[in-house]
This record gives structure tokens, sequence and C-alpha cells, in this order.
């Protein structure tokens, strides 16, 4: 019986170590399988984040080389550097810059993962750089500290601009207050004139009365500092004195009449020299007070002429100063810029115009595993800032 009761006792211990040893097995199993796969995932973040920072510091030192070639363009451009090899930013190449495809751009810079790039002052500011407060992949969300105003006839009318103004500055819209009119009204925009820094007028159309109404309200509030951007027709009559100018249509508006050629080139509107805009209705300013301050940058043609007899032809396109403020005109929002795309020059003209303060960009809305920052000093208009580069898989 004891006999029976030991053979008992040890089969029991035999298959209670069998199955410790089973699980002991198991459980080691587990253990190293667990901790290769940590290893491997911390090898692999390791390694990522390596290849963003050299990615980081490739790209960095590019943008702020010449890039090649020398004088390069959106077009030619084979290598992106938007310096003059001295750290100082080349106005012409940054906005170049910024009119190449996202896609594009990274291809270019060698990449595959996503930028983003921006400026900021020593206290951390964010800085406005040629109108853009930042650029790369679209859904970082940059906006500008801005009071703006759109201002157009109605809904059935031209409005170019007004999605830009909304999308871009939260602009408060305003027409003429009729039927088909959405928004607020022309003598609520009279009087609000005064709550805004900038104010896009897109073709209004407006009788005389009106136009004169107007000229009364912006004339003191150019003069304190505001920015007006004018387009189209202004006053229903073929003229309408205001600002220093007067506003005036061209009889004719076959194309041939809607011609204009580029004069000067400027600073915050960027058409080349002796190219040509295709204005879909041509009206003109004539200088009746601002003098030599006033900056022609394209005139109608009005026949087949050599370049130089146009200098004294119709202002298509002007900007100048009035007391503290700044006024643009063009002949109309709806052109057709023969060396490249007319839309996209004149919304970065406006956000260099407008002269916006960037609010800090946020970038909480992009996912992403990895995100490696390179900042480099640079300078822009004679101040030293700082170029700060977000890379992220």
């Amino acid at each position: 019986m004891g006999t029976e009761k030991n053979s008992i006792s040890n089969t029991k211990a035999q298959v209670w170590f069998t199955d410790f040893v089973i699980g002991m097995i198991v459980f080691s199993l587990v253990l190293i399988s667990y901790y290769t796969y940590t290893t491997n995932i911390s090898k692999e973040d390791s390694s990522a984040t390596d290849n963003l920072i050299s990615d980081a510091k490739i790209v960095s030192s590019s943008l702020i080389s010449k890039g090649f070639p020398d004088n390069w363009d959106a077009n030619t451009v084979t290598r992106i550097g938007f310096t003059d090899n001295y750290n100082r930013i080349d106005t012409t190449k940054f906005n170049e810059f910024n009119k190449l495809n996202y896609n594009k751009s990274k291809k270019l810079l060698g990449i595959s993962n996503d930028y983003f790039l921006f400026f900021v002052n020593e206290s951390g500011d964010v800085q406005n750089v040629e109108g853009y407060c930042g650029t790369g992949i679209g859904e970082v969300n940059i906006t500008y500290d801005i009071s703006a105003a759109y201002y157009y006839q109605n809904r059935d009318e031209e409005q170019f601009l007004k999605s830009f103004m909304e999308d871009e500055f939260q602009a408060i819209v305003y027409c003429d207050g009729g039927p088909k009119c959405d928004f607020l009204s022309f003598t609520d925009f009279l009087s609000d004139i005064n709550n805004y820094d900038f104010i896009v007028v897109e073709h209004p159309l407006w009788s005389n009365s009106d136009f004169n109404d107007f000229e009364d309200a912006a004339d003191p509030w150019v003069l304190a500092g505001g920015i007006l951007f004018v387009g189209g027709e202004l006053g229903s009559s073929q003229q309408s004195n205001g600002f220093g100018v007067q506003f005036r249509k061209i009889s004719g508006q076959s194309e041939s009449d809607r011609l204009a050629t580029v004069v000067n080139e400027d600073e915050f509107i960027a058409f080349n020299v002796q190219d040509n805009i295709i204005f879909r209705q041509a009206f003109y300013v004539r200088d009746i007070g601002v003098g030599s301050d006033l900056k022609d940058i394209a005139r109608f043609n009005e026949s087949d002429i050599e370049f130089e007899d146009i200098l004294d032809n119709k202002i298509a396109l002007a900007r100048w100063p009035f007391g503290s403020g700044k006024i643009f005109f063009f002949s109309d929002f709806d052109a057709d810029y023969l060396s490249g795309n007319f839309q996209e020059i004149l919304e970065g003209s406006i956000k260099k115009s407008a002269n916006a303060v960037c609010l800090p960009v946020n970038i909480s809305n992009i996912k992403r595993d990895n995100l490696i920052r390179t900042d480099r000093l640079v300078i822009y208009n004679s101040d030293q800032i700082k170029m700060v580069l977000y890379l992220w898989n």
C-alpha cells in the first residue's frame, strides 16, 4: 500500500515537474520574443530619428545656400537655396521657392519626409517674410493677425479675391446692399472702415455719389496708415477723382486695347519688365497730384509700338503712398499674365503688401511619428532672424 502511494506521488511530481518545465520554456520564449521585439522597435525608432536628423541638416544647409543654377527660378532650379551664400535671404529666390509645387520641392530637396519652414525673431515671434508666415505642407495651420475687409458689388459680379481674403485674412465681406448682396451693406462698409488695417475693393461699379462717399471715408483712413487694393471700375462715369489720381476707362475693350506691358519691376508685385498682361477690362489711372512717388508698373500698349513709347501710355497697374498709407491699383483682378500665373502673383503681392503680423505656427493637427527641428540664422532686410525647419515622418 505504501509502495502504491509512493508511486502515485512520484507520478504526480513528474507531471507537475513536466508542466513546470513546459511553462518555463513557454515563458522564456515569450520573454525572449518580447525583448527581441522591443529591441528591434528601439533600433527602428533610433534609425528613423537618425535619418531625420541627417535629412534636416542636409535640407537646412541647402536652403541657406544660393542654390543652383546661380540665378535659378521655379522652372530652372535643380538645387533649392535662397540666400546669397552669406546667409542673407535673396528675396527673388525665396519667392521662386514659394512658387514650387510642394511635392516638387521635396523631390528637389531629396527627401521623402514632410517639412514645414518658417522664421522667428530673437523673441520667438513668427516673422512675415515676403508675405509668408510659413511654407511647406499645407496641413500646418498658419494665420495672420490683421483686421481686413473685402468689398465687391454682389454675388453675380467679379469676386476673384473673395475666397482668398476670407481664407487667408478672415476678411469681413461687404457689398452693395441690394437683393444680390449676402453680406454687410455699402453703408456698413463706410461706417466700419476705420476698423481695418487692410482693404480690398474689387470692381464695385459705384455710382458717382457712392464713389464720392467712399473717397470721403477712405481718404482719411489711408492717410492715417491704411493699405488699399483696388481693381476694376470704381465709379460708373468715364472718370472719377480721388487719392491723388483720376480713375478712367479705355473706350475700346478689344484684346489689343486690354494688352499691357510691364514697364518697371516692383518689390511688391513680381512681374518682369517687358512681359505682357491681358486684362479682362481696361481701366487706368492718371496722376493728378501724386507726382514722382507714383510707381507705374504696367502700361497699356494702345498700339503696336516700341517699348520705349509705351512709357507714355495709360497706367494699368500702379502703387503710390498716400499720407502714411499705400494704394495699389490694378486695371482688373482678372487677367492673363503671359509669363506666369497672374492670380498667384496677385495673391502673393497682397500677402506681402498687407504687412500682416504672423501668429504662432500650429503643428498640432499634423500626423507624425518622429519630429526633428533645426534652426539656422539668416538675415532678412538687415535683421538677423532664425530659420526654423520641421521635418517628420
